[in-house]
């Protein structure tokens, strides 16, 4: 018997060309489109394939009755990929974020929905370890990640809320790259969450202010 298949990144653990394996179908409506039904061999999630037709059946059909195999998209066949549930994430850093910053951030969110959990968390640091010197400038060229919190702080760049909750969450853990500290996905996630607030903090939101008194003064 033949098989269907879908060389295209995995929804859900985002490998890409993941081999995502086609299971049953369903016509929609009087479309060409058909929605099938995947499961995903490399992390065993399942979702839904919108396949486009030009044949009049779908490609289980032909799979099933001529026993050959089909790879979806491949420019030979006759069917292509309409769309795929659930939609890929697409991972963005908040606005006006430094570019190393943001491109660091983003990596750190896609590694989370990878399951590396302490590849996340090293990039949260090194997201801010970046931020941090970015805002301080000269003032913190000799200073570990824990004293530039403290520094920004001090400053009044950050709250008394944001310098705690980053020795809740060890944002300023001084561990090294090659740590052998280990993560859970809540710990992942909330190190993430406190990397998101303090771009915004930082960045957002001192963006938005002087847009807003650019405007003002424009009238």
């Amino acid at each position: 018997m033949g098989m269907l298949s879908f060389n295209t990144t995995c929804p859900h653990c985002l490998r890409e060309k993941a081999v995502l394996i086609g299971l049953n179908e369903q016509k929609r409506g009087t479309t060409d489109i058909y929605d099938v039904h995947f499961v995903c061999n490399s992390c065993n999630k399942s979702g839904i394939a919108a396949v486009k037709s030009t044949t009049g059946h779908g490609p289980l059909f032909l799979v099933r009755n001529n026993r050959k195999n089909i790879l979806v998209p491949d420019p030979s066949s006759t069917y292509s990929l309409y769309e795929i549930y659930p939609k890929i994430e697409i991972n963005r850093a908040p606005d006006n974020t430094p570019d190393r910053a943001a491109r660091f951030y983003v990596e750190s969110k896609t590694n989370l929905q990878r399951g590396n959990f302490e590849t996340a968390v090293m990039l949260c640091r090194k997201v801010i370890d970046i931020a941090t010197r970015n805002i301080l400038g000269e003032d913190s060229n000799k200073e570990k990640l824990s004293q530039r919190i403290s520094m920004l702080h001090g400053k009044g760049l950050i709250t008394e809320q944001m310098k705690d909750w980053a020795h809740i969450v060890r944002i300023d853990s001084n561990g090294a790259v090659h740590s052998d500290e280990e993560f859970t996905q809540e710990e992942a996630e909330e190190m993430i969450g406190f990397t998101e607030v303090f771009l915004l903090y930082a960045f957002t939101l001192p963006a938005m202010v002087e847009a807003k008194k650019h405007a003002r003064e424009q009238q």
